[in-house]
């Protein structure tokens, strides 16, 4: 009577010095642990970009939201990549949101003071109101991950795109923090994003556990050193792991194998950041830091750090991380609340990020809209390798929530009185992408005068978190889920 194979879901490949790398959820690991009758995990991840929908002084709202309804929508300017990756039928547009204001009085729940920058990211990432620049609540990204995150080796993965402020007369006070967890006392603890892809690469991939064996010890260190691939160093046990698998699952293992082998290659690869005054970040595999901007001027050489390739790795980490269920949490930094990012090398506009949408660059509103499109490119890059990549009976995107925000919207600015302003929360959109808990997939909701925290917990419940408000804001969009 023959044994039925099996494998722990948990299952790793290590190396004879205790380096480990773990492995995709394969058909053979279904039947084997009881946890996953129900089927595979959930995920949640909030991915943030740090510009509003459009232009000061511009009539036109944006350049991103649909003319039409419903499924089938019209593509604008910032959502072109969707078509690049064909991935118009996953990503869900929710627009017409509105975070309140004080209008010159008491700030309202949810709501922000008048002034712009910052105070609109408390009620946007943890639903609570922000009177003076502090985020007053826990994160959705960790009130999510308190649920879900059962015994993955990381509870929450935070990553930061842009590298630096890129001003020496200021620092970001709080601009590049998406991410914050209670400390048990009332008081709240910052959860910076990691910085360097290598370093990312690292905590996910190279799990070392220091063996007993001294000269197996010795040989890891020298192959860390040398960055040989964690590949190599597992080959034995994964040659002898493939022989027990099904055609299917062999071939899932070596595209697996295949992704990692080619994120390593990059990593390694990554190009120097051009011009300009530079200091190496730590680690020799990551671009060094573009220089600041010079005090009141432009410079088109600096204030940039690789951001295209640091953005497309962290979009490689964080589909590694949930189709290895290394975590099931995770929230992404694209750019910095009023980010200074030099635009150049990204989209050929000679400004920074923030000032495209004050005149930086002729083009008003469109041009707001094609710098979106650089954010909207990754974004779609994600969802496309999330949706490649089987899980179960479908796809890892099927059993994720995802949600970008973005930092503000266009209309009143209640703390100057200009109309068509880019300091405002009028006209506000958030983009959902995942099938988690039936959520709408490839649609255009029109939710005018809600607050983008309902949308934000219409995707936390979808993904588990049962949560009966985020933070002060209650109700969630019914038409977020199909």
């Amino acid at each position: 009577m023959s044994s039925k194979r099996s494998l722990h879901r948990r299952a790793f490949l290590a190396s004879m010095g205790g380096l480990s790398i773990s492995l995709p959820l394969l058909e053979i690991m279904l039947d084997s642990k009881p946890a996953f009758a129900g089927g595979p995990p959930l995920r949640y991840l909030v991915l943030w970009g740090g510009q509003s929908m459009g232009a000061d002084g511009d009539p036109l709202v944006d350049d991103f939201v649909p003319n039409s309804l419903g499924t089938g929508y019209d593509l604008k300017t910032a959502t072109q990549p969707f078509a690049t990756y064909g991935v118009e039928d996953e990503i869900t547009i929710v627009s017409g949101l509105h975070i309140p204001t004080a209008n010159g009085g008491a700030v309202p729940d949810g709501g922000r003071a008048d002034d712009f920058h910052t105070n609109n990211m408390g009620p946007l990432l943890t639903g609570v109101k922000t009177v003076a620049y502090e985020k007053g609540g826990p994160t959705s990204d960790q009130l999510v991950s308190d649920v879900i995150a059962g015994n993955t080796v990381h509870k929450n993965l935070v990553y930061q795109v842009q590298a630096s402020w890129y001003l020496s007369v200021s620092a970001p006070y709080g601009r590049d923090i998406i991410s914050q967890r209670s400390d048990g006392s009332g008081g709240f603890i910052e959860v910076p994003g990691t910085v360097s892809p290598s370093q990312a690469f690292d905590s996910l991939f190279y799990m070392f556990a220091p063996p007993d064996d001294e000269a197996a010890a010795a040989e890891q260190d020298f192959l860390w050193r040398q960055r040989k691939s964690v590949l190599d160093l597992v080959k034995t046990r994964a040659d002898v792991l493939r022989k027990k698998l099904g055609g299917a699952d062999r071939e899932r293992l070596d595209r697996h194998f295949d992704e990692i082998r080619e994120l390593e290659m990059r990593i390694n690869t990554l190009p120097p950041a051009p011009g300009g005054e530079c200091q190496e970040i730590p680690g020799v595999t990551d671009p060094s830091l573009g220089g600041n901007q010079p005090d009141g001027g432009y410079d088109q050489n600096v204030g940039y750090s690789g951001e295209e390739e640091r953005a497309r790795i962290f979009m490689d980490l964080t589909h590694m991380a949930f189709t290895c269920d290394l975590s099931r949490v995770g929230a992404v930094l694209f750019t910095m609340a009023q980010s200074h990012m030099n635009m150049y090398q990204l989209t050929g506009q000679a400004t920074d990020l923030h000032e495209v949408g004050h005149g930086g660059v002729p083009g008003g509103t469109v041009a707001v809209a094609t710098a979106q499109a650089w954010h909207m490119k990754h974004f779609a890059y994600l969802v496309d390798k999330l949706r490649g990549t089987p899980e179960g009976n479908g796809t890892v995107l099927d059993n994720c929530g995802i949600v970008f925000l973005f930092e503000g919207g266009h209309g009143d600015d209640p703390a100057t009185g200009n109309q068509n302003s880019s300091h405002s929360t009028e006209n506000m959109v958030v983009c959902v992408a995942g099938g988690a808990g039936g959520l709408a997939r490839g649609t255009h909701i029109s939710a005018p005068g809600q607050h983008p925290g309902k949308a934000i917990l219409t995707v936390m419940n979808a993904v588990g978190a049962n949560a009966s408000s985020f933070g002060e804001v209650s109700g969630t969009l019914p038409e977020l889920v199909g």
